[in-house]
């Protein structure tokens, strides 16, 4: 798990930090990376991954590793599509809190001051409770419906009441939903989709 933390935070910190653009300029050493993914892949019996590693808006990086297909042999690739699910939690949680970081609101208000059009008792919530999965919102994923990039709006600004499974701040309980709701904070604050 620590070696997993610290290749997240490693691609994440390459990613986004201004010192990476400085990797653009230089052919950087990705071998730690390379044996700390081979070392995961063994300790977790994945048979498999890709890595990309991005500086400002180009691919530095990207290898395969492993197997994609236990019962052919057949190797990864470094093209290979991945369902990406619940990993953009922790990008949704770092673009919330860079906007309060940035003082565009605070992580303890209720977001109804961002989020017009919402259920008052969804309004009361805030970004701290959806963030650390305490906000009372029930959990679900499906994947029907709409997709385009208003249908999150419509969809958070639908839900009544029964939403909510339990008073905010009470207990810990993941929430699919709550995170679609910390997003679509985002894209209301950033104005982006």
């Amino acid at each position: 798990m620590l070696r997993r933390s610290f290749l997240t935070s490693l691609v994440v910190a390459l990613a986004v930090t201004p010192a990476s653009l400085a990797l653009q300029e230089q052919k950087p050493d990705f071998s730690q990376v390379e044996k700390t993914v081979l070392e995961e892949l063994k300790e977790t019996n994945t048979p498999g991954a890709t890595v990309a590693i991005v500086s400002g808006e180009r691919v530095i990086y990207t290898k395969a590793f492993g197997t994609s297909n236990v019962e052919t042999g057949a190797p990864m690739t470094p093209d290979m599509l991945f369902r990406i699910g619940s990993t953009t939690k922790m990008f949704t949680a770092t673009a919330l809190v860079t906007l309060a970081e940035e003082g565009k609101l605070k992580l303890d208000e209720a977001i109804g001051k961002h989020v017009d059009g919402l259920n008052p008792k969804i309004a009361g919530l805030t970004a701290h409770q959806l963030l650390t999965h305490t906000s009372g919102i029930i959990d679900e994923a499906p994947m029907y419906g709409d997709h385009d990039d208003s249908a999150m709006g419509r969809t958070i600004r639908s839900w009544k009441d029964d939403q909510l499974f339990t008073e905010p701040g009470k207990i810990i309980s993941y929430s699919n939903p709550g995170y679609w709701l910390a997003g679509f904070i985002v894209e209301t604050i950033s104005g982006r989709p």
